[in-house]
């Protein structure tokens, strides 16, 4: 066994970070960005620099596990989520005298796409929003983007695709950094979990699960998009990475609304 595998099992050992499921060639990438950042030229002295290392175990998995995100990033696909998938969403609710959205962010990092979705939400229902109970489960594996989440505060840079008109409506200015308003954040709630090997809920209406899918086996892809075609209710929306395809075998059970954005509705 070479030095890399052995270093995976002491990952998965250790933390319980299934390896085995991610590519190859971005594991290896993001392990040599810890290796650097320690001087280390080998996957051997690292294995014995992560001994008893702890510190060093959880900057390993929180760059394992980082998810580059802002506020509405790729501003066409949330174009497309208000002018196709909210009117068929909420007409049909109406139509079936249901009141309860239920939408999962899979793979939420630090909490600006459940923000941007719920802000997205209370736009386009305006007053009208009290019809609805509106869930917003958001979720990731690491809990140190959570908790950054949780407490809603972010710099400018990452409010750069959002109208300033959104900013001064939705954000307070906090010192140097922009806290997002208790009317946008009671609406979504942070948990810890794993798609890969989590336990699924159920009734969701729309999951996002953008940008996450690329970095794992298409073996692994295939089940996680079992899981959420389980996840949905009847005609639920699926939306995934623009770089990001539908697995071939899962392709009979979603309807492709969008490609573009890929944007996906459950079919059977």
């Amino acid at each position: 066994m070479d030095d890399f595998e052995l270093l995976k099992r002491k990952i998965m050992r250790a933390r319980g970070f299934n390896c085995n499921c991610y590519k190859e060639s971005s594991l290896k990438r993001r392990i040599r960005i810890r290796m650097n950042a320690n001087n280390i030229h080998s996957y051997s002295e690292y294995i014995k620099f992560l001994t008893g290392n702890e510190e060093e175990y959880d900057k390993l998995i929180d760059t394992l596990t980082v998810n580059v995100t802002e506020f509405f990033r790729d501003p066409e696909t949330y174009d497309k989520i208000n002018v196709i998938v909210l009117p068929e969403l909420t007409s049909r609710k109406r139509k079936e005298g249901r009141k309860i959205i239920r939408i999962w962010c899979a793979g939420c990092a630090s909490g600006e796409e459940p923000y941007s979705i719920a802000i997205l939400l209370r736009e386009y229902l305006g007053d009208k929003i009290d019809d609805f109970i509106i869930f917003i489960r958001a979720t990731d594996i690491d809990e140190k983007s959570l908790e950054l989440a949780r407490k809603g505060e972010y710099k400018s840079d990452v409010l750069k695709n959002m109208k300033k008109y959104f900013i001064r409506k939705y954000f307070e200015r906090i010192n140097d950094s922009y806290r997002i308003k208790d009317s946008i954040r009671n609406m979504v709630r942070f948990e810890k979990h794993d798609i890969i090997s989590g336990k699924a809920q159920r009734y969701f209406d729309l999951i996002l699960c953008r940008n996450v899918l690329i970095y794992l086996s298409r073996d692994t892809q295939r089940d996680i998009f079992e899981m959420f075609h389980r996840a949905l209710n009847n005609k639920g929306y699926l939306i995934i990475g623009k770089t990001e395809t539908m697995h071939e075998q899962m392709a009979n059970k979603f309807e492709l609304i969008d490609l573009s954005e890929r944007i996906y509705r459950k079919i059977s």
